[in-house]
């Protein structure tokens, strides 16, 4: 059997927020499958978030990609080039069923730019960097899309709560005769800080600023949707034959998050922007329960998964 593939990227997570190296963060799912898993001590990201997505989809450093200055921004005539092939192209080369929910960033200029154009069976979620998690406004302009139509139905609802439902509906419609890669992208804990009452409270107003509570609350959230994933991948009997990848797409924002002990932030070259908090778990991997400190980037991780499905890549790819 092929094996199924659960890559889940957060947004502007620091280093140090995550309940095992701090536990003033709660996050017991993220905890236990770190603990249970292999945690990537040097696993490097780029800076900002399309450059460090862009170099997962297609493998290939930023600078030689056309991806290297700067974020995509609202309304910009600019997307990842079609003349590269992304993740789940090759994957669905290989039989795979792709999804995506949360973020995408990668430009939307034209409809050849959008994710189901790229190789997503589905999409559901946002197209451009951030958005109001209640109105999903980007620069005063709706962004909740399902595939490559606007989900008005959404308005209204927080992302959690949406993403949630989403997850819901693929695992109960997903055969397990088909080998899955889910591409689990939500905005937390990224800005703007918008965190639901039931994570809010579970941090008091008397030990934390109001940016940083808000900003461990939407952590904890994040950790929240990671138990559901494993939940369904157990009721779906596909926890034996799935790799959980996890990391952040960059260090987190220092006015907000935390890099300890690394020097500087997001859109920072020093580590606390560019190492990310990241491990895998699986009951693939032949050994567990560990700190692999080998250095990886992330564009090892498309020829990683490409191999593990299967499948070749072109050589010279970065």
């Amino acid at each position: 059997r092929k094996p199924n593939f659960v890559f889940i990227m957060a947004d502007d997570l620091g280093y140090h927020d995550i309940g095992l190296r701090n536990p003033d963060v709660i996050t017991p799912n993220l905890d236990a499958l770190a603990s249970k898993g292999v945690i990537l001590t040097n696993n490097y990201v780029q800076a900002l978030c399309s450059p460090s997505r862009h170099a997962l989809m297609t493998g290939r450093y930023p600078y030689k990609s056309a991806m290297q200055s700067f974020v995509v921004l609202p309304f910009e005539a600019k997307c990842t080039g079609l003349e590269y092939k992304l993740l789940p192209q090759y994957l669905k080369e290989l039989g795979y069923e792709n999804h995506l929910i949360g973020k995408w960033h990668l430009g939307y200029c034209r409809e050849e730019c959008l994710p189901t154009s790229r190789g997503f069976d589905s999409f559901y979620g946002l197209l451009d960097g951030a958005g109001d998690y209640w109105e999903h406004t980007t620069s005063g302009v709706y962004d909740w899309h399902l595939n490559d139509e606007v989900f008005h139905e959404a308005y209204g609802n927080h992302s959690q709560d949406l993403e949630l439902d989403r997850l819901d509906k693929l695992f109960a419609e997903h055969d397990n005769k088909d080998p899955l890669f889910l591409y689990f992208a939500p905005q937390n804990p990224h800005v703007p800080s918008q965190p639901t009452e039931e994570y809010l409270s579970m941090y008091s107003a008397d030990d934390f600023s109001d940016v940083r509570r808000r900003y461990l609350a939407l952590t904890s959230a994040l950790d929240s949707m990671v138990g559901k994933i494993v939940q369904h991948l157990k009721d779906n009997c596909m926890m034996d034959n799935t790799y959980l990848i996890f990391m952040s797409d960059n260090g987190a924002d220092p006015g907000e998050g935390q890099n300890t002990p690394f020097r500087g932030g997001k859109t920072s070259l020093f580590e606390g922007g560019t190492k990310s908090n990241s491990f895998i778990y699986s009951q693939l991997l032949k050994k567990t329960e560990y700190e692999n400190d080998g250095l990886m980037h992330i564009t090892d991780w498309l020829p990683t998964l490409v191999k593990l499905a299967g499948g070749d890549i072109e050589d010279g790819l970065y």
